[in-house]
């Protein structure tokens, strides 16, 4: 058996097909109930779009299964390497997907401040990691750096660079699979759409699409404030150093501290939704956006002919890689005490 019916894979290539973006149908978009969304009775709906209900859980997987795909199969036979300047989702993907496409051994170019526990599961997938003493958020077209580093690997015999930064795939997967999958779950109706900025890739591909469809919807990007770390997202001051040219699609950026990131996460994660700190930035963003259009009394302009405003964000992965990390930025008190029995 070979065909795929009712959510079932199998045959030779099962693996390879579950894989692929878009093999399991539309991600999930779900409602806020009242105790998540403060704005429901000013008939304000929010949405998240769940991204991690992909098989390799992160939103990540999509646009570096489309780069391996696209590589002209002469090419492909002669890679025996790949490298990527990323301590996160992207290499973790590749590392998985990769051998599906015959390339051997996946390389992560990562800087000496990445946690223990990020290495950990980066070698738990296979990664062979590269420790680059460069800045630790370079520019996409600095000459030092991990980024520069992973193009200057990805030019040796039998090796290759994508980079995710500048790779059309990036954008292009959050097009397909984002912002298509959202016009059409929401009845080609939304005002509101929030993502975080990392590549830029997601918010470029995604709300590209959705101005074309919609000027009037509000495309609202995140970054990190200056001061936080979050994962995933660039701080507010390299956000413009990027390679996509993501402001063309993008109305405003609110730049949000860590504690904002993990604690909406944590809202999240406690109502059912496993979701990651970036997804906790976006919420927390979303609620601040909104609270200001009620403040200027602006919501009227995003209404629909219900009268409602309808607004998302995106669940880029779930919270397990980072749990160590809500430990230590989040007070103790967020957390229930451990007692033992006498």
């Amino acid at each position: 058996m070979k065909e795929k019916t009712g959510n079932v894979f199998s045959g030779e290539h099962a693996l390879f097909s579950y894989l692929a973006p878009g093999s399991l149908g539309p991600t999930p978009l779900v409602e806020l109930p009242e105790a998540l969304n403060l704005y429901a009775k000013d008939k304000v709906r929010i949405f998240v779009k769940l991204m991690q209900f992909v098989p390799l859980s992160n939103i990540k997987s999509l646009p570096a299964y489309l780069m391996l795909w696209k590589i002209p199969a002469k090419k492909l036979t002669k890679i025996k390497n790949l490298v990527e300047y990323s301590s996160g989702n992207t290499v973790l993907s590749l590392s998985i997907l990769s051998k599906y496409f015959g390339i051997e051994n996946m390389h992560a170019i990562i800087t000496p401040d990445v946690p223990e526990h990020k290495k950990r599961l980066l070698r738990l997938v296979g990664a062979n990691l590269l420790i680059s003493h460069g800045p630790p958020s370079p520019g996409v077209f600095d000459s030092v750096g991990g980024i520069a580093d992973a193009k200057k690997l990805g030019k040796k015999v039998g090796w290759h660079n994508f980079n995710q930064y500048i790779n059309p795939a990036n954008p292009g997967a959050a097009k397909d699979f984002v912002g298509k999958e959202l016009w059409q779950q929401l009845a080609r109706d939304l005002s509101i759409f929030v993502a975080s900025i990392g590549t830029g890739g997601t918010i470029l591909g995604a709300g590209s699409y959705l101005k074309s469809k919609n000027k009037k919807v509000k495309i609202i990007g995140t970054a990190i404030k200056e001061g936080s770390s979050i994962p995933g997202p660039r701080g507010e001051g390299m956000i413009d150093k990027l390679g996509f040219p993501w402001r063309k699609a993008v109305d405003e950026v609110i730049a949000m501290d860590e504690k904002s990131a993990y604690g909406g996460s944590l809202e999240l994660i406690r109502a059912g939704l496993f979701v990651g700190p970036s997804t906790g930035m976006q919420y927390r963003a979303l609620l601040s956006k909104i609270k200001e259009y009620k403040r200027k009394k602006t919501l009227k302009n995003l209404r629909n002919k219900r009268g409602e405003v309808l607004a998302t964000f995106v669940a880029c992965d779930t919270m397990f890689p980072y749990i160590d990390d809500y430990f230590a930025i989040l007070p103790e008190s967020y957390f229930p005490k451990i007692k033992h029995l006498k």
